[in-house]
């Protein structure tokens, strides 16, 4: 497997949380980063609309860790049905490759 950058995306509804979350996350070595940014959602949930100040958590890590932040996702958030997007960048520059690499 490569060690080339992911990006994952995942939303808490509460601040405690979601820094517990990213802390855990970068303190386990699973990732170079966590950035948490405030996020405004509307989505449809058991039928119902909702529309909720979220705490988005973008998480940076290499492939090999992929697995191990998923499981975690899974075994750690509080939502029923996480979300849990990841994407490859096209390009990210080669200094910030070789940090992001070190976790």
């Amino acid at each position: 497997m490569s060690n080339d950058l992911y990006v994952g995306w995942t939303t808490c509804d509460n601040q405690d949380v979601a820094e517990r979350l990213a802390q855990d996350i970068v303190e386990r070595g699973l990732a170079a980063c966590v950035k948490l940014e405030p996020v405004r959602s509307i989505y449809r949930h058991d039928g119902a609309l909702h529309h909720d100040s979220e705490l988005r958590l973008c998480i940076k890590f290499t492939a090999s860790k992929m697995a191990a932040i998923e499981a975690y996702i899974h075994a750690n958030h509080p939502y029923e049905i996480p979300e849990w997007i990841v994407f490859k960048p096209e390009h990210v520059d080669p200094k910030y490759l070789l940090w992001a690499q070190g976790d």
